[in-house]
């Protein structure tokens, strides 16, 4: 192969590398030639994309970041309350006082866990109701429930309630 032809072999090779790495940070909603710094955007000159692609871009992040925010949005709309009510006192009944707006919801699921001071939150078997009988096994522990709402679009949503404890003896 003649120099001229390598040349042009190896300038081919670059726009084709060029070219997919553009391709790669497109698919990836990155700017080619550039990186997040600090909250700062830093790009190598002559690496990055022409204004108009960075503006393309920069505003389908924008968008995306909208759609997140109006999605969360919504699902704390959804959730106006989740409270528990009671006494931290053995033999108390503890209450799971929810208010849940909106048409889409599926299904309702509560779970219940309890923790000794500091340490894990353990998952209270065969207790799923809105209501919780505190007994003997709770006493010096904390408890809280665990609120699973589906969708119907298929989106899933938890959030936990207030703690109450730790149960003392009555």
């Amino acid at each position: 192969m003649s120099p001229t032809s390598r040349t042009k072999c190896v300038s081919l090779m670059s726009l084709v590398a060029l070219s997919l790495g553009w391709q790669g940070a497109q698919a990836q909603g990155m700017l080619p030639g550039c990186r997040l710094e600090n909250g700062s955007l830093q790009c190598v000159p002559g690496l990055t994309a022409s204004p108009q692609e960075q503006i393309h871009v920069l505003e389908g992040r924008i968008s995306e970041d909208q759609k997140s925010e109006e999605q969360v949005e919504q699902n704390i709309e959804g959730l106006s309350r989740f409270v528990l009510e009671g006494d931290a006192l053995e033999g108390e009944l503890l209450k799971a006082d929810l208010i849940l707006d909106g048409d889409a919801i599926e299904s309702v699921h509560i779970h219940w866990y309890r923790r000794k001071g500091n340490g894990h939150w353990q998952l209270v078997a065969n207790a799923s109701e809105t209501t919780y009988q505190l007994g003997s096994d709770d006493l010096g522990r904390s408890l809280m429930a665990v609120l699973t709402v589906s969708t119907s679009d298929g989106n899933v949503n938890r959030t936990n309630s207030n703690v109450i404890g730790p149960i003392t003896a009555r």
